[in-house]
């Protein structure tokens, strides 16, 4: 947490000198436009992050130092600087599309644009309209921001649009694609250890089967109730390949095809699905292969690698604006419901899934948006809204605590289900689950639910030593 106030902090005080003395440069008035919307936005971008982590915060706006002196603002302050700094951005005209380098790279942008503004509005609004503020009228300008980058995507404006194929969202081979709105890129030299690579390649894997460090803990239970489709085949391994050999097991198979006992695990000692957003191929000279992730390949089991962060997607704003259009109570969900249509048809292998929300009333469609907008970031950290996000500005993390506190006995794989294993030995064997499997979650939750306490995270003890202002 010290990492992610201070980082974030740095990101607002180099907007702040950005701000305080573009009117020096001497820079044409356009050009001088795009540096001030990259300030404003990124300015906005780092208190929405930290707002919803810590809460009530200091808020710093120019470049001078403040002796740790500044006072706390309180949430809703925040948002109305994030919507202010935002609006700036807007005012600024940024392009909808960059040339040159870097600004843009393989005819994807850099630079934030015009829609990428537009779509962090709709996010934005959403959040106010959610906990702690509770302002359900901001649904609507939630929904007509969307509709705006919609609309300029359908119109040509904007480039963005949805792949046909979801093993392409994350795909190494298809590092830039125009269904990215918001992405940040890396340095192109492979390995090193530094803040210009992405070193998500390495830390989400497996420790103990792909070499990884095993940094993203997969939920069995959202694994179980997650759509069977296109987009759960990218989003967590179909099975696992065990120590780049040739064969994959099921992440519930067991080595002597009996119960799990916390040490016949097949694929880990975790013995749980795993997230593969960040996984890449490598080819016989061990280097990454530039395509789409296939968990029958060897993985290439780097640190750094030049893989491309995705903060805002296309379908996000989809799903952003089927949600607060029918949160809104706009009379006419039609389009709300294409919306998420589109984002379904390309995610489920039950198409009747996609034909259901025609028929879906503006509570059933709320509901089903904001599911789905868990689903299309599960697993993926990095993203500006996360699932963890989605369930804060619900005020549900209160229902996971419960869940993760409780007994757990939901059946996550069913009794007779084929499974693929390997035996101590690593030698291949199929068997037929003779019990359900019912096991409980990594990392228990012991402690009981304290409000507020357990919603935000407690501010660095560092930053509290220097600002005696840092409490609640």
């Amino acid at each position: 947490m010290e990492q992610a106030w201070s980082r974030a902090y740095s990101i607002i005080m180099a907007s702040n000198l950005l701000v305080d003395g573009v009117q020096k440069a001497n820079v044409t008035p356009e050009e001088m436009n795009i540096a001030l919307g990259q300030a404003y936005y990124w300015r906005a971008y780092a208190y929405f992050h930290l707002v919803r982590l810590f809460g009530p915060l200091p808020l710093i706006l120019h470049h001078i130092p403040d002796n740790n002196a500044t006072p706390l603002t309180a949430v809703e302050g925040i948002y109305a600087q994030i919507v202010s700094d935002l609006k700036a951005a807007e005012d600024c005209h940024l392009p909808a599309q960059y040339t040159g380098e870097n600004r843009s790279i393989e005819g994807q942008n850099i630079y934030v644009s015009e829609q990428t503004v537009k779509a962090t509005l709709a996010a934005v609004y959403m959040s106010m309209a959610g906990y702690p503020m509770n302002k359900t009228e901001y649904y609507e300008q939630a929904a007509a921001k969307a509709k705006e980058v919609i609309d300029g995507v359908n119109k040509g404006t904007y480039k963005q649009g949805l792949l046909e194929d979801w093993k392409d969202v994350y795909s190494y081979g298809k590092n830039h694609h125009f269904e990215t709105l918001l992405g940040i890129d890396y340095n192109a030299a492979l390995g090193g250890w530094s803040d210009a690579d992405s070193q998500f390649s390495s830390c989400h894997q497996l420790n103990n089967v792909w070499n990884g460090w095993g940094d993203l803990l997969a939920e069995r239970r959202y694994w179980k109730d997650y759509p069977e489709g296109p987009r759960k085949d990218a989003v967590y391994s179909k099975r696992i390949l065990i120590n780049n050999s040739e064969h994959a097991v099921d992440w519930w198979a067991t080595t002597d095809g009996k119960k799990y006992n916390g040490k016949n695990a097949a694929s880990s000692v975790h013995y749980r699905p795993m997230f593969i957003a960040f996984s890449v191929n490598k080819n016989e000279a061990g280097q990454p292969i530039a395509a789409p992730f296939d968990y029958n390949k060897p993985v290439w089991g780097g640190m750094c690698i030049n893989k491309r962060h995705q903060l805002i997607r296309y379908a996000e704003v989809l799903c952003w604006y089927a949600e607060s259009a029918a949160r809104s109570q706009s009379s006419d969900l039609s389009e709300a419901k294409a919306a998420l249509k589109k984002v379904r048809a390309r995610a489920y292998t039950d198409q009747t899934k996609v034909a259901e929300v025609d028929k879906m009333n503006a509570e059933q469609l709320a509901e089903a948006a904001y599911n789905e907008h868990g689903y299309e970031v599960a697993g993926y950290v990095i993203a500006m809204v996360t699932r963890r996000a989605d369930q804060f500005r619900m005020n549900r993390l209160q229902e996971t605590h419960t869940y993760r506190s409780g007994e757990q006995t939901e059946v996550l794989v069913k009794k007779g289900t084929k499974t693929h294993s390997v035996n101590e030995k690593g030698e291949p064997f199929d068997y037929e689950l003779e019990e359900d499997v019912i096991v409980k979650e990594n990392m228990p939750v012991n402690s009981t639910w304290q409000g507020e306490s357990s919603i935000y995270q407690v501010y660095p003890p560092t930053e509290v030593e220097k600002n005696p202002n840092l409490k609640r």
